[in-house]
């Protein structure tokens, strides 16, 4: 069997125009057992982004055919509201837009009742997966916790608060109440980004473009207008 080296690069998934093939069956691990997700999984990263005018931490399972949402979450951001049908699936959510790092992704969801099926108590509401995958290319080194994402000539970057040194002496269950940390790159310096608050008001920006399905968030469009608040007081 293959093994993995700490800090070994998982090589980059392909791009829309391959056929997709992650090669992630062919790495053993302690989470590949019963395919679900769990929080402190080596395949398991995360990264920050908006859908609709919600700020949210998202759970990247490459393993995962579809991406998912709960219905609580689309329940948040669309005007029209999804009800109970009887089973799992809700229904689907098309055409929608990732506001990450300084572009967006557009994908579709499969909303869901009840997430417990996929992930661990506290995961989160979103999920994304293969179709996420093929709009973007990620490159991502697990047990260094960090996970690129490319989409044109742009790329963000975010790091596992779990891999960082500053948090060495917190627990697991501390870590995942923690956002993941943008990091600012040579690029984003050379365009005077010092900060990884200045680089998501592109993002804030680009969500006040969605149309009137979208609930609006007052708070959002305070924060662009004073254009000095922190992030982390919108949370």
């Amino acid at each position: 069997m293959p093994t993995i080296k700490e800090g070994e690069v998982i090589e980059e998934f392909k791009t829309r125009d391959e056929d997709l093939d992650t090669g992630i069956d062919d790495y053993p691990s302690y989470c590949d057992y019963n395919k679900k997700i769990h929080i402190d999984c080596a395949h398991n990263l995360k990264f920050s982004c908006m859908i609709g005018f919600e700020f949210t931490n998202v759970n990247f399972f490459p393993l995962l055919y579809v991406n998912v949402m709960s219905k609580k979450f689309h329940n948040s951001i669309m005007k029209d509201k999804m009800v109970y049908k009887g089973n799992n699936v809700v229904g689907a959510l098309m055409n929608v837009p990732i506001f990450v790092g300084t572009f967006s992704i557009v994908t579709e969801f499969t909303v869901l009742e009840d997430m417990d099926a996929y992930g661990d108590e506290g995961m989160g509401d979103v999920i994304v997966g293969e179709p996420f995958l093929r709009e973007v290319r990620i490159k991502a080194k697990r047990f260094d916790g960090m996970i690129t994402i490319y989409n044109g000539n742009d790329e963000v970057t975010y790091q596992m608060v779990r891999s960082h040194l500053r948090f060495k002496n917190h627990t697991n269950e501390q870590c995942n109440k923690i956002p993941p940390l943008l990091k600012v790159s040579e690029k984003d310096e050379m365009n005077r980004i010092s900060h990884a608050y200045q680089k998501l008001k592109g993002v804030y920006k680009g969500v006040l473009n969605l149309g009137p399905d979208y609930i609006r968030n007052a708070k959002a469009e305070e924060w662009l207008t004073r254009g000095h608040v922190s992030v982390h007081e919108m949370e």
